[in-house]
């Protein structure tokens, strides 16, 4: 079991000194929600308690989040150097499918569905002010199997195969969520982006129309800073914004009247061929 543990959070990779910030950093950013919960009960009265440990991963890992932070403060994103890129694991890969596994044991619990365990993970996020109405026990549960760093470590597109997943076993089988594999979603980002300069792409806006949990926009955040998107789906649509706040804060929380994008050109669809219809039908529809 412990060189399982091992092989996944390889932490020698590390240095002492990137060990150490590490710590300080889980430290210093808990003063705001005054000390980490101590137990799974504590969690109720410690929103926010998920980012403490969000913002020190990222900082160890991708350093997304204090790029983004810094464009927030300056207020611009003019001279904000090249975007953190994040290289996305194939599914295929042994350390993806261990964090499948945890996510999948998440929902392992006879009281456990996607609506309750997304709203744990936004109230933990601090991306809701409603407290999670789960029990004590369901609580427990997912604040003893879930693993943030994990996510991180091995970032992909979890939440889309988690919610087709549980379609699949029952959960809202109306929904009919069928995502797009990541490497097409990928290869797509790619298509759209072609060989533009990357100083330009950060200034121009994308949009997906069907936006799911945020299949498209993952690799899009390789490229650009803002985005619009919609879905017909509110589980999607949650799901989709845990995972802005996993992996691209500037869609996450875009902030408001950042100066430096390109006002004038038209939103590049990640949607190549966009079912016009659905889009306006209705559909919950919100911007990054």
């Amino acid at each position: 079991m412990k060189d399982k543990k091992n092989d996944l959070y390889r932490v020698e990779r590390f240095s002492v000194e990137q060990l150490h910030k590490l710590q300080f950093s889980i430290r210093e950013n808990s003063v705001a929600i005054n000390g980490l919960p101590q137990n799974a009960d504590e969690v109720y009265q410690k929103r926010g308690w998920l980012i403490v440990f969000l913002l020190a991963y990222d900082d160890l890992l991708w350093q997304r989040w204090d790029y983004w932070t810094t464009i927030l403060e300056k207020g611009t994103i003019e001279g904000s150097g090249p975007i953190p890129k994040i290289n996305w694991v194939h599914k295929a890969e042994s350390k993806s499918i261990a964090t499948m596994k945890m996510l999948t044991e998440c929902l392992n619990h006879h009281e456990a569905n996607m609506d309750l365990f997304a709203d744990w993970l936004l109230w933990g996020l601090a991306a809701t002010d409603v407290m999670p109405r789960i029990s004590k026990k369901l609580n427990q549960h997912f604040y003893q199997v879930f693993d943030l760093f994990l996510i991180l470590d091995n970032p992909t597109d979890y939440l889309s195969d988690l919610l087709c997943d549980q379609t699949g076993k029952g959960y809202k089988q109306g929904l009919g969520y069928y995502p797009t594999p990541m490497d097409i979603s990928v290869f797509m980002t790619e298509i759209v982006r072609g060989d533009q300069d990357p100083e330009a792409l950060k200034k121009l806006t994308v949009m997906d129309s069907c936006v799911g949990c945020g299949a498209m926009l993952l690799p899009a955040s390789n490229y650009f800073l803002r985005a619009y998107a919609q879905d017909i789906s509110l589980i999607a649509t949650k799901l989709c914004r845990i995972q802005m706040y996993f992996y691209a804060p500037w869609y996450a929380i875009p902030g408001e009247n950042i100066k430096g994008f390109n006002q004038n050109a038209e939103p590049l669809s990640l949607v190549l061929s966009p079912n016009t219809k659905l889009a306006a039908a209705g559909q919950l529809a919100f911007s990054f």
